[in-house]
C-alpha cells in the first residue's frame, strides 16, 4: 500500500523528531527531561475512596456518556475555584476537556487556517508547537527574557505583520512559570500584551498549566481576568495539581465562542467518570474546595524543595559561563550555555554519563536554540536531582 499518497497535507509534511512524554530512558540514566508531576504526590488513597463513592452513588451517570460541555455541577465548582483566583466567569464560560492539550487544539481549530500567522514565545512548549504545525500555521516568534514575553518586540512584530496584510490570528503564551524557561510575565507586560492584542484584534491563548504551583513571589492576575469577555481564552489543567493520567482540563472562554468550541469537540464528552472523580476529591462532599487546596499547598512544598535542590546543584557544579533561570514556581529551569556551544551535541555524552535533558532547539520554531537546554525538577526527589546535575556539570566542564 502506498500510504504516502493517501496522507493529508498536514501528515505528509516533514516534522522534527520530538521528545515525547513517556519516551524510554536507558537504565541508570537520571532523567531531567520529564515535565511530569511527582508520582509520589498522587493522592492515591483519597482517589480510591472518591472512586468508590462515585461508583456507589453516581455509577449509572458516571459510566454513561455525558454532556459535551461538562457536567453543570463540575463547572460550578470550577467557577468557584476561578473566582477565588480573581477570575470572574460563569459555568457558561467553561468547557471541560481531555487535558490542557485538547484545549489548545480546540482553540487552534477555532481560529487557525493553513497559512495563518500564530505568534508564540521563543522558546515555547513543544506540544503547542506541534499542534500549530498540524494546523499548518505560519508560526512566528516573540523573544522571551527574564520578565517573560518581550512586549516591545511583540508590538514591533504586530506592526510589521499588519503592514504586510498578514495580521496574526492568535498569540499563544504561557505567562506564569513558562514551559520551558520558567519565567513569569511581569505585571506591566501583562497589561501591555492585553492592550496590544485588543488594539490589533488578535486573540490571546493563555496557557495556565503551572500558575497554581507558586512557591515564592507574589501572584499576578491572569490575562483572562483583565479581559474576561474580550479576546482572551485560558486553558487550564488538572495534570499538575491532581494526576496527569486523569487527562482532565478545561477552557475558560467568552460566552459567544462556546457554541463554536462545542461544535469542534467531537469526543462525546470528557470522561464523566474522571470528571466525577475529580469533583469528589476536590470537594470531599463539602461546599468548598478545601481538599484540593490542601493538596495544592502540599505540592507547592514538594516542588519548592526540588527547585531549591536543582538550583543549589547548578551553583555548585555548573562551569563558569553557564546561566540558568530562577523560577518562582512550575516545573522547569532553562539553562543557557556560552556562545558556540551546542546542547544537542552534548546529549549523547550526557546520556553516557548517566543524565538526560531536552535540547532547547526543540522549543523554537525559527531561532537557533542550540545553546539552551530545559531541565525539569518536578519528577525526581532532591537527592537524584543533585546527582543528575553533578553528572551534567562534569559533561559541561569537559565540553566547555
Amino acid at each position: 500500500m502506498d500510504y504516502q499518497s493517501l496522507f493529508s497535507s498536514r501528515a505528509a509534511k516533514p516534522a522534527p523528531a520530538l521528545f515525547r512524554a513517556g519516551a524510554a530512558i536507558p537504565p541508570g540514566v537520571i532523567p531531567l527531561t520529564y515535565g511530569f508531576p511527582d508520582p509520589g504526590s498522587f493522592p492515591i488513597e483519597a482517589l480510591v475512596e472518591a472512586a468508590t463513592r462515585v461508583l456507589r452513588e453516581q455509577g449509572k451517570d458516571a459510566l454513561q456518556y455525558g454532556p459535551i460541555q461538562g457536567p453543570e455541577a463540575f463547572r460550578a465548582l470550577l467557577v468557584a475555584k476561578l473566582r477565588a483566583e480573581g477570575i470572574q466567569a460563569g459555568a457558561e464560560n467553561i468547557l471541560v476537556t481531555v487535558g490542557g492539550s485538547q484545549g489548545i487544539d480546540l482553540v487552534g481549530h477555532l481560529f487557525v487556517n493553513p497559512g495563518d500567522v500564530v505568534l508564540v514565545e521563543a522558546p515555547t512548549f513543544i506540544g503547542a508547537l506541534q499542534t500549530f504545525r498540524n494546523l499548518e500555521a505560519d508560526i512566528q516568534e516573540v523573544p522571551v527574557d527574564e520578565h517573560g514575553m518581550d512586549t516591545d518586540a511583540l508590538a514591533q512584530r504586530l506592526e510589521q505583520l499588519v503592514a504586510q496584510g498578514r495580521p496574526p490570528k492568535l498569540i499563544y503564551t504561557i505567562p506564569t512559570f513558562q514551559n520551558p524557561s520558567g519565567t513569569t510575565l511581569s505585571e506591566p507586560r501583562r497589561q501591555a500584551l492585553v492592550d496590544l492584542a485588543r488594539r490589533h484584534g488578535v486573540m490571546i491563548l493563555e496557557d495556565d498549566a503551572y500558575g497554581e504551583l507558586r512557591f515564592s513571589g507574589e501572584a499576578l492576575p491572569a490575562l483572562y481576568a483583565r479581559a474576561p469577555e474580550e479576546g482572551v481564552i485560558q486553558v487550564r489543567t488538572f495534570s499538575k495539581i491532581l494526576a496527569a493520567g486523569l487527562r482532565l482540563g478545561y477552557v475558560v472562554a467568552p460566552k459567544e465562542l462556546m457554541a463554536r468550541l462545542l461544535q469542534l469537540k467531537v469526543d462525546v464528552a470528557t470522561s464523566p467518570f474522571v470528571v466525577s472523580l475529580a469533583q469528589a476529591f476536590a470537594s470531599d462532599g463539602a461546599a468548598g474546595l478545601e481538599p484540593l487546596q490542601r493538596h495544592i499547598e502540599t505540592l507547592q512544598g514538594v516542588y519548592r524543595a526540588r527547585r531549591d535542590a536543582m538550583l543549589s546543584a547548578l551553583e555548585e557544579y555548573a562551569p563558569p559561563g553557564v546561566e540558568w533561570t530562577h523560577p518562582d514556581g512550575g516545573f522547569f529551569t532553562w539553562v543557557t550555555l556560552p556562545e558556540g556551544a551546542d546542547a544537542g551535541a552534548l546529549l549523547a555524552k550526557a546520556t553516557e554519563a548517566g543524565v538526560s535533558f531536552i535540547p532547547g532547539a526543540q522549543n523554537f520554531p525559527q531561532t537557533d536554540g542550540r545553546r539552551h537546554m530545559r531541565l525539569s525538577f518536578s519528577f525526581l526527589p532532591p537527592e537524584q536531582l543533585t546527582e543528575g546535575i553533578r553528572r551534567l556539570g562534569r559533561v559541561l566542564h569537559d565540553a566547555l
